[in-house]
């Protein structure tokens, strides 16, 4: 088999494990109505439920990120995959919040090789086209996730023992694959020991990170639009369009998906438009773009088609935040730069984490979630939006630049 058609068949089975996390994303914020009246769950426990997530999620994705540096790429993933569908499985048949935890734990540790084996595949397999693919990829898992919110009528997506019970076979059909395709080959970086950085140059490279000042600017701008996506999306979009505007399930849940469309089309147009011209002006249109959005949202109690069209505005500015990656990347040595990926999207994981806690927290004790409650909440949101917009006027050209070769 040539190089390139491996390469790609590495990257679609990588890219399809990404997807499936996006699945199960979406998967828990359709079903999280449901296990809130099921487990007889509050607002602050729906928020813990998935604040944990996305702590397990940014935790792990930094660890096995720093393995991937160390150990090769089809031992993780394998594993990984395998502990997902071990989560997805808790997840079907959880009937306590203690098990909820659990399978959301397990789902978030499990998962913490989607992203970063992407960024590695592209790495290794795209270089030239790195902000390109790394926004298609993205925008690809965005996609089955939207895919997931406008089908969320379908019984067996509408019922969470179904949706993750199929799940639980898709993720061990991928580890399957990914054992398969993710031979230990000539691209396999981890058994060629002239590449494998010691733990010692790990921890300069970490700290090179962190006293970068571009490190910041770029890690700060992805986390500043992706927690905001993150937080509303995963959780708190379905429930304000339920209990503040009085929608049905189902019409909110295809709001959601209107979102994550958004962000599939932003990602792709900022990706294409980064990779003609730079990164710096559509870092900054597409976030002015999300704020702006934000602040129509906080300011006024829209129709159902405004929603929908202010919800897909907002998915396209905020899908332009792996620019704030690839803005790292480029500003980094290579070896620095393969340790920035899961550093920066712990940042990020985190952050989004913390925003859907937050938001819970403030919104517990709340019997009655009115449009003032939702304008209060919705300031968390333009926060982090608003720091991202400021932070895009650092994005300046780099001297390297991305052609569109292999």
């Amino acid at each position: 088999m040539d190089r390139g058609r491996a390469g790609f068949l590495k990257w679609f089975v990588v890219q399809a494990f990404f997807c499936m996390n996006l699945v199960c994303v979406i998967g828990y914020a359709i079903a999280a109505g449901g296990f809130a009246s099921k487990l007889k769950l509050t607002e602050a426990q729906l928020g813990l439920a998935g604040g944990t997530y996305f702590f397990a999620y940014s935790f792990s994705q930094l660890f096995l990120g720093i393995l991937l540096t160390r150990l090769p790429l089809r031992l993780l993933m394998v594993l990984t995959a395998l502990i997902a569908a071990s989560g997805a499985w808790v997840m079907a048949i959880a009937d306590s919040f203690p098990q909820l935890l659990l399978a959301r734990l397990l789902l978030g540790i499990g998962f913490g090789t989607a992203f970063v084996g992407v960024v590695e595949v592209i790495s290794a397999e795209y270089s030239r086209r790195f902000p390109l693919m790394l926004n298609i990829s993205q925008s690809c898992a965005n996609g089955a996730g939207a895919l997931i919110g406008v089908f969320a009528f379908l019984p067996w997506i509408n019922n969470p023992s179904q949706l993750f019970g199929i799940s639980t076979v898709v993720l061990f059909v991928l580890s399957l694959l990914m054992f398969i395709v993710l031979s230990r080959g000539a691209q396999d970086r981890a058994i060629s020991p002239k590449v494998v950085p010691t733990w010692p140059e790990i921890g300069r490279n970490l700290v090179l990170c962190l006293k970068t000042p571009r490190f910041w600017v770029g890690t700060l701008y992805f986390l500043g639009l992706f927690s905001c996506f993150l937080a509303l999306e995963d959780l708190w979009n379905i429930r304000f369009q339920v209990d503040v505007f009085d929608e049905s399930a189902g019409l909110a849940a295809s709001m959601n998906s209107v979102l994550v469309t958004g962000l599939t089309f932003g990602g792709v147009l900022s990706g294409f438009w980064a990779a003609r011209s730079g990164l710096a002006v559509p870092s900054r249109v597409f976030s002015m773009l999300a704020l702006l959005t934000m602040i129509w949202l906080f300011s006024l109690s829209l129709n159902t088609p405004l929603t929908f069209l202010a919800l897909f505005i907002l998915g396209l500015g905020l899908g332009s935040a792996p620019l704030g990656l690839s803005f790292v990347r480029e500003a980094l040595p290579e070896q620095a730069a393969s340790v920035a990926a899961p550093l920066l999207l712990t940042f990020v994981f985190v952050g989004g984490g913390f925003l859907m806690s937050l938001v819970g927290a403030d919104l517990s004790g709340v019997s009655h979630l009115s449009f003032q409650v939702y304008q209060q909440s919705m300031v968390f949101f333009i926060v982090p939006v608003a720091m991202a917009a400021a932070l895009s006027l650092l994005i300046r050209p780099s001297s390297r630049s991305f052609s569109s070769g292999g």
